[in-house]
């Protein structure tokens, strides 16, 4: 078995013995401490609401299950005629960010009530392949300035924004 010798100060003695009674034993008490020890620090960090993320992208004919540790930072989506464009922007747990994009149909576009000639009406768009599901892919970015000039600016100033605000805000309430 391994060993690791600590130093342990006069005052610390009775601390250490009293865990090690607790424990069992001097070692399962100072394993236990670290392991308390680390978790505080990833959570510090930021890495204690990371969670597994699962979503699917279109691969050309096959659609994949792709799966990552992150947390999401935003959602954002713009409308464009019949279409939808909408963005989930995780920060994984290597420090990247991980950028979910879609394309769907926009309903809103044919079901607006002040839209005096609404979609559904004309017979053109009801075979058409604007009420398809579009495209779903995920891109992988290392920093902000790569998302530039490949994601819409609004989205890479929301990005921005999103990153400067704490994961968790305490709140003594």
């Amino acid at each position: 078995m391994p060993t690791r010798n600590v130093y342990v100060s006069e005052p610390d003695l009775p601390v250490f013995d009293a865990a090690a009674q607790l424990a069992g034993s001097l070692s399962t008490a100072v394993a236990a401490g670290l392991r308390l020890y680390l978790a505080e620090h990833e959570k510090q960090q930021g890495r204690h609401d990371m969670k597994t993320i699962e979503v699917d992208v279109d691969e050309g004919p096959i659609v994949a299950t792709k799966r990552f540790a992150g947390r999401q930072l935003l959602r954002w989506s713009a409308e464009d005629g019949t279409r939808s464009h909408s963005f989930r922007i995780f920060r994984t747990a290597n420090d990247q960010f991980a950028v979910y994009a879609r394309d769907d149909p926009n309903w809103a576009a044919i079901s607006d009530p002040a839209d005096d000639n609404p979609i559904w009406n004309n017979p053109k768009t009801w075979g058409g392949d604007w009420w398809r599901k579009g495209r779903r892919e995920l891109k992988v970015f290392a920093t902000i300035a790569d998302m530039r000039g490949v994601l819409p600016d609004e989205l890479v100033a929301a990005v921005g924004q999103a990153v400067e605000h704490p994961p968790v805000e305490d709140l003594d309430i």
